[in-house]
């Protein structure tokens, strides 16, 4: 990847960014279940996506959960960017799981900038942190530990003679009680395993790249020793196209750790509540999962750029039954006020899918059944491949 000086906020030379359109933006709260925060005056993106997008709920104070057209850089701790946005070029879709069309499991928002005279297109993927967030060890949110539902005592499970604690019965490390949800999330969970996938297209809908961009992985170049190694290392990689047309890469956990200064935090993530209130010690962290790329436009020659698009999302482990769900693109569903609506909730028993139920009364099919699209598949981890309902495998 070609540097624009992107070494924690973007070097001189560069123009501040400029707002464009109207932002739908207000505070990011909300719960972990993945409730959909906006303004006060928001308004469903039409087909094209030309509406600013909504919020998840944990992007802290520094303004990174604010929309792309806002002005803020996200290879810094939010701060302003120093490029020029091309008005009227920002677009956003929400991406929906089998069955669900209510709450969006990501969004992805798309804007052309320019940085030292190069056009680029700037693509930042936002996963609902109901599927996967940056809590983790004992922190961790929505990912089980604890007393769970169902946990209390049952009638006839009193102490019974001979029960007392015997020498050495001494509790261990490791004998708390086991979390649910993919037995909880560590640090280690997202460092060298978790990537998103993006698929871009030119303006005549051919597909010009193609790859992975890695969330965290080992970078003794960076003050934490962590970082996002791109598409050249880590989880990343290109499938299709020149790896030179993908100028940056980075990721929100990236920047908690190295650009907002939470190095430290390699263990145990700032404590919060599940409504990811910012933490006082730490109030610029971004517990969201997000991904940023720049792309330059000159990859989609006379054609130009025409869309980026993802096709699943992913973590290892996830707060979902499958740490693969299929998504489609639709518009964005803003809602204001206390309008949240409804999320699959983290950690359910693994014998439940959270798009099982289409909804609306109509039938879905299970995996090996007759589909038209993916939409028409009960299992979210499910897509329709050749007419038939089948479990997705991430391309290697």
């Amino acid at each position: 990847m070609r540097s624009f000086a992107f070494t924690g906020s973007v070097g001189g030379g560069l123009l501040l960014l400029a707002v464009v359109g109207a932002a739908c933006t207000g505070p990011s709260t909300g719960t972990a279940g993945g409730g959909v925060v906006s303004g006060e005056e928001c308004v469903d993106s039409d087909e094209g996506g030309s509406t600013p997008a909504p919020t998840f709920p944990g992007s802290g104070l520094s303004g990174a959960g604010d929309p792309i057209t806002a002005a803020l850089d996200p290879l810094s701790c939010g701060g302003r960017s120093r490029f020029t946005a091309v008005e009227e070029t920002a677009e956003v879709d929400c991406y929906y799981a089998n069955g669900d069309q209510t709450t969006p499991m990501a969004f992805v928002e798309r804007i052309v900038e320019i940085a030292e005279g190069e056009e680029l297109v700037h693509v930042r993927l936002t996963l609902n942190p109901a599927f996967v967030d940056n809590t983790y060890g004992e922190t961790a949110i929505g990912w089980g530990g604890g007393e769970q539902p169902g946990d209390a005592p049952k009638p006839g499970d009193a102490p019974k003679p001979g029960d007392a604690p015997k020498p050495g019965d001494a509790p261990k490390p490791g004998d708390a009680p086991k979390p649910k949800g993919h037995n909880g999330h560590t640090f280690k969970d997202l460092v060298g395993s978790d990537k998103a996938q993006f698929q871009i297209t030119d303006g005549t809908g051919a597909l010009v790249l193609d790859f992975y961009v890695d969330y965290l992985s080992a970078d003794e170049a960076k003050p934490s020793g962590y970082g996002s190694l791109g598409v050249l290392g880590g989880e990343g990689k290109m499938l299709l196209g020149d790896a030179s047309a993908i100028v940056a890469a980075t990721t929100s956990l990236d920047r908690d750790l190295n650009a907002c200064g939470y190095g430290g935090y390699t263990v145990d993530s700032p404590a919060t509540d599940e409504n990811y209130t910012p933490n006082t010690e730490t109030p610029d962290w971004d517990y969201r999962v997000v991904y940023d790329v720049w792309l330059s436009a000159s990859a989609f020659g006379e054609a130009g750029f025409g869309d980026a698009t993802i096709s699943y999302v992913h973590a290892s482990p996830s707060k979902y039954p499958s740490d693969t769900l299929t998504v489609t693109p639709g518009p964005c569903h803003s809602t204001c006020e206390d309008d949240d609506p409804p999320s699959g909730e983290g950690g359910s028993d693994p014998g439940e899918d959270p798009g099982e139920d289409p909804g609306g009364g109509e039938t879905c099919q299970e995996s090996g059944g007759e589909c038209a699209t993916s939409s028409d598949c009960c299992w979210a981890s499910d897509v329709c491949s050749n007419g038939v309902c089948q479990p997705f495998d991430i391309p290697r």
